[in-house]
């Protein structure tokens, strides 16, 4: 058995403010879908945080791990679900936050953790994992067919389940940019249908490395502000719903336990630099372009040519990644948008069932394997703009993510 306990905070953010995700969306939102919220799992010692916003950054997620837990703050974990119709949460990145509402995440976050932490009781522990879940979608290559599995751990005191760990791997844009009320997108759904299953219980979701999976629409999508008969309320309750109905269908395997192991570790990511003289011809082009641009485009330019004009220093990110160990099952956290390659190169390495979460620690950007630069496209070649990074990252730093990864799971076992 195991020390498991749950919480959740609501984030406590009302309408209107400014809203996260699409970079051609500049109104703020107008109200509430569903309740926004820090989710904690406490595990033994350790502490998995998921937090309803698009993404978080580093200096706020150890802000969080140091009130949490102040003697070893790298045991706590602090993940951002992604969704992009919550409000701004990043002080620098994306379309920045204020000072106040990264406070009042830092406040959410803290508090679920530290009730997490006290509610902790002895849990037996079992893996639900299916396949054939048909939401998955390569947004990048629709011709490429994939299936990546729903995982569902579940934790259980005196017969009946206190929390449960989801994981899958899909970007939480069901919703699209012409939304304007704040909500976890399909996440919401998930969450709802476990906790009707298992009354009682606290369902964490956490987001996998979905950098290149979404349903079935390019990212460029979010350039434009058009509504989409597809992408609505409706839509983000059925995905969500086929998410946590496959994970709950499946048979639950006992995890056998001897003891919780974590590993953190640095790691650095190079920026693959433009260079000045390519700066200044883009510049001049986005200019020229801006006065003709329809709004969605014209948005878009301010944010690219704000980003030439004050483009930040730097020619690395330092992050970190961890690897925890439950007997027979691994998690690995990993930071930024890896896609979803990332995560099939870390389990298969693995010995037992391998969960590869993304958007841990610190959201900077995408992380495209290597055979991806040749495609470019947005999470290539123009995403880091937005985020705010002197460049997109080197070719091979998915790679290295896959091999510091890997250096963190045997070092627990």
């Amino acid at each position: 058995m195991i020390d498991v306990g749950a919480a959740v905070q609501p984030l406590g953010i009302a309408s209107p403010v400014p809203m996260s995700g699409f970079a051609a969306r500049t109104a703020p939102s107008t109200g509430e879908h569903d309740e926004l919220g820090a989710r904690a799992l406490a595990l033994d010692e350790a502490v998995i945080i998921a937090v309803d916003v698009c993404v978080l950054e580093e200096s706020t997620c150890r802000t969080i791990a140091e009130i949490v837990r102040p003697d070893q703050p790298d045991l706590v974990i602090v993940t951002a679900t992604h969704t992009h119709a919550g409000p701004c949460s990043a002080p620098h990145r994306l379309t920045p936050c204020t000072p106040e509402i990264e406070r009042t995440i830092v406040r959410a976050a803290a508090t679920a953790g530290l009730a997490a932490r006290a509610a902790r009781r002895p849990c037996t522990v079992a893996l639900q994992s299916a396949h054939g879940v048909g939401v998955a979608k390569n947004r990048r290559h629709t011709e490429r067919e994939i299936d990546p599995p729903v995982r569902m751990v579940r934790f259980s005191s005196e017969g009946r389940v206190a929390a449960a760990l989801v994981s899958y791997p899909c970007h939480p844009v069901v919703l699209d940019g012409t939304n304007q009320l704040l909500s976890s997108d399909y996440i919401d759904a998930v969450r709802r249908r476990i906790e009707l299953e298992h009354p009682g219980a606290v369902a964490v979701f956490t987001t996998g490395c979905a950098g290149d999976v979404n349903t079935g629409h390019r990212a460029e999508a979010s350039y434009r502000l058009e509504g989409s008969s597809t992408r609505t309320f409706a839509e983000a309750e059925r995905v969500g719903t086929a998410i946590a109905e496959a994970a709950l269908s499946s048979t639950p395997a006992p995890v056998e336990l001897d003891g919780l192991g974590i590993c953190s570790r640095p790691v650095m990511l190079d920026f693959d630099l433009p260079t000045g003289q390519q700066i200044e011809a883009d510049l001049a082009a986005w200019i020229a372009e801006r006065p003709a641009a329809e709004a969605g485009r014209a948005a878009l330019l301010d944010i690219w040519i704000r980003w030439a004009r004050h483009r930040p220093g730097g020619t690395a990110w330092r992050g970190r990644i961890s690897a925890l160990r439950l007997g027979g099952l691994t998690i690995v956290t990993l930071p930024g948008e890896p896609f979803l390659d990332v995560a099939a190169a870390i389990e298969v390495q693995v010995e037992g069932t391998c969960l590869v979460l993304g958007y841990a620690d610190g959201c900077p950007g995408y992380v495209p394997t290597a055979g991806e630069y040749r495609y470019g496209g947005y999470e290539v070649e123009d995403a880091h703009r937005y985020y705010g990074m002197p460049g997109p990252f080197a070719a091979g730093s998915a790679e290295t993510l896959v091999e510091e990864a890997m250096t963190a799971c045997r070092a627990v076992g």
